[in-house]
């Protein structure tokens, strides 16, 4: 229990030595978090995960993390001037299932929260992934889906963006306002029973900061995008600060399967600029990563997450405006086994195939308007589903299903493709 017991944990913040995370002493209840505080459970690997809590009231925060009857980890933290503490939860077992529970020197409780730590990389188990984007806490955007994503249990959950949305008029500006919308996500009832089923790892999209940006915008609003950043990284804190603000990365989940997130906007052109050899999504640095990555990795499944489709979508906003680096990358990959594309923004589902066979499947939305596909229909397009949904992603021995799931629970396309299937044609 990292040194402290529970009754340590409990002085620390402030609880009282009596009380439990069970129960917040003094014979109260704890009271009910509202909308004065959130959390949610990140970057879950082998043996360790992030907590990130936010308080507008509370001073200090205690956490438990239990297996069963056993308490694996417990400590304190206080909560800072931008009403936030995160935890760094350590030396956990692989591929186990904790609970984590919450209580704040206020007594109000939070969880128990569900996250799943990744087997080791040579652990050949099943591994389950759900992936999805767009979501807005607007009644207007109210369904069962996210009851269906929590009640799928997967393994982790991975976000592509558009969480939250920031640019609601009137859109954020300041520090203050992006807080304010992501505050308004995290404490959404139906969000925070969501966020208690599993782990999450995410990048940003567009409306994080402000719609179908790019670098000209970043340049332009300069301030805006500064403060936009800052509350993100406040919200979805990585280990250590972020380097040149790179937030892109990778992780193993056992031996079947390696992930790559894609930032598809930190460093990309600006979307009107001409499709040439020096217009980029990703910018040298990450494009460089990316191929090395792939083409080194030793599991049989790579999932590649990028916020933005490759093809076949609305506007310049997406990969159809950057082809000189696709297809450079496209080149690269070429007969590296087993890679698969996942991509949201358009909020229709998706299942595509693009030159040397590359597969792809488009996700979202969770939570917000559904748009129609296009009218025509290319011939790389497979399916199209414009609806409320989420994708699972199944790995078991040498086969992956991808499951588009609907805000019904209706599993309305399924897909099983082997490594030789998600091969890039030479």
């Amino acid at each position: 229990m990292n040194g402290l017991t529970r009754r340590d944990v409990l002085r620390l913040a402030g609880i009282g030595g009596a009380s439990l995370l069970v129960g917040c002493g003094d014979n109260e209840p704890p009271r009910d978090p509202g909308t004065t505080h959130g959390a949610i459970v990140l970057e879950p690997d082998s043996d360790s995960f992030l907590v990130a809590v936010w308080s507008s009231v509370a001073k200090t925060v205690a956490v438990e993390v239990q297996t069963g009857d056993a308490i694996a980890f417990a400590n304190a933290a206080e909560i800072d001037d931008a009403q936030h503490a995160v935890i760094d939860v350590r030396g956990l077992e692989p591929a186990t299932t904790y609970q984590v529970t919450l209580v704040a020197d206020n007594g109000v409780r939070m969880g128990p929260y569900r996250v799943r730590t990744a087997p080791r990389p040579e652990d050949p188990r099943p591994v389950s992934i759900a992936v999805s984007a767009d979501l807005d806490p607007s009644p207007e955007f109210t369904s069962d889906l996210l009851e269906h994503v929590a009640a799928a249990s997967p393994d982790l959950f991975v976000s592509l963006g558009d969480f939250p949305y920031t640019d609601n008029g009137p859109p954020a500006m300041t520090v203050e306002q992006y807080r304010e919308r992501h505050v308004e996500l995290l404490t959404s009832p139906r969000v925070r029973a969501w966020l208690q089923s599993s782990g999450v790892r995410a990048i940003y999209d567009d409306h994080e900061f402000r719609n179908d940006w790019d670098a000209m915008f970043r340049i332009a609003e300069a301030s805006r995008y500064a403060a936009a950043m800052q509350v993100w990284d406040e919200f979805f804190p990585l280990r250590g600060a972020a380097v040149d603000e790179i937030r892109y990365r990778s992780w193993r989940w056992g031996a079947q399967v390696e992930c790559f997130l894609l930032d598809a906007r930190r460093f990309r052109s600006a979307n009107a600029a001409p499709d040439d050899a020096s217009k980029t999504m990703l910018g040298e640095y990450q494009r460089a990563w990316l191929i090395d990555g792939l083409t080194r990795s030793s599991a049989p499944f790579k999932l590649v997450f990028t916020s933005v489709p490759l093809d076949f979508g609305y506007g310049n906003d997406h990969w159809a405006a950057y082809t000189t680096e696709r297809q450079l990358i496209f080149d690269a990959i070429a007969g590296v086994p087993g890679i698969l594309f996942v991509s949201a923004d358009q909020h229709w589902f998706g299942a595509h195939r693009h030159t040397r066979g590359i597969r792809e499947f488009q996700v979202g939305p969770l939570a917000r308007g559904v748009i129609a596909p296009p009218p025509e229909t290319p011939p790389g397009v497979l399916f199209r589903s414009p609806r409320y949904n989420f994708g699972l992603i199944e790995i078991e021995g040498e086969q992956l299903t991808f499951t588009g799931i609907g805000a019904d629970g209706e599993r309305f396309y399924k897909e099983t493709l082997t490594v030789a299937d998600l091969t890039p044609a030479a």
